[in-house]
């Protein structure tokens, strides 16, 4: 740009559309009037975006790092909640074990005892029956002896014994047996026939002998021992 000899000091304009100051003797290099200061201005909107992308950074890394935590935090929650859900359908399970367990004890104790109920309802059964059949059994000996007697006083009256009359029939099992034996299908008698009072507690007579066969409720009887 020349210099404008003898011009006054002020501002200028330049072929570039801008101005610059003379002070009556030089150019400076002032920003001219209206200027934002150029480069100045320039450097600090560049350090302003920086310092923005600096705090960007910074927030954006907090974000992300509080994200992260959260994230963290959500997976530390949901496993707590899977392990709370596992232990509690493991006690659910302990307890329905238990009380099926429970269950199947006390069915298998109630089977238990009905068992034992009836058996012993069968073993009270079975006793009544014995008692029965031993009663039975007892009920038979008089029907022996006096069917003992019928034939001993027909014996008389055919000569067979020489007595006058029967005073009594004794029928006992032999060889020490007992008609409550339950076990012995058969019994047999030793009859005496009481035919004569000896006077002295003793009696005369004559022996007969009866066979019983509880099976089939017969029996038989004859003069003579067994």
């Amino acid at each position: 740009m020349d210099e404008p000899r003898g011009a006054p000091a002020g501002w200028y304009p330049t072929s570039d559309g801008s101005q610059q100051y003379w002070d009556g003797r030089q150019w400076l290099a002032i920003p001219p009037p209206g200027s934002t200061g150029g480069p100045n201005r320039r450097t600090r909107t560049l350090v302003a975006f920086i310092a923005s992308l600096v705090v960007a950074a910074v927030i954006g890394g907090g974000v992300a790092l509080f994200q992260l935590d959260r994230a963290e935090q959500r997976a530390a929650a949901e496993q707590a909640t899977s392990a709370a859900a596992a232990a509690a359908a493991a006690e659910d399970e302990s307890a329905q074990a238990a009380e099926e367990a429970s269950a199947q004890a006390a069915e298998q104790a109630s089977i238990e005892a009905a068992e034992q109920a009836s058996a012993e309802a069968a073993a009270q059964e079975q006793e009544s029956r014995d008692e029965q059949e031993r009663e039975l059994r007892e009920g038979m000996v008089p029907e022996i002896e006096a069917s003992v007697q019928t034939m001993a006083e027909e014996h008389i009256g055919d000569d067979l014994i020489d007595a006058a009359e029967v005073l009594s029939v004794m029928c006992s099992p032999v060889a020490g047996g007992s008609v409550g034996d339950l076990d012995q299908e058969t019994t047999v008698f030793e009859c005496f026939v009481a035919t004569e009072d000896n006077g002295d507690g003793t009696m005369s007579g004559f022996g007969y002998n009866a066979t019983m066969n509880w099976t089939t409720g017969r029996y038989t009887y004859a003069l003579g021992d067994p």
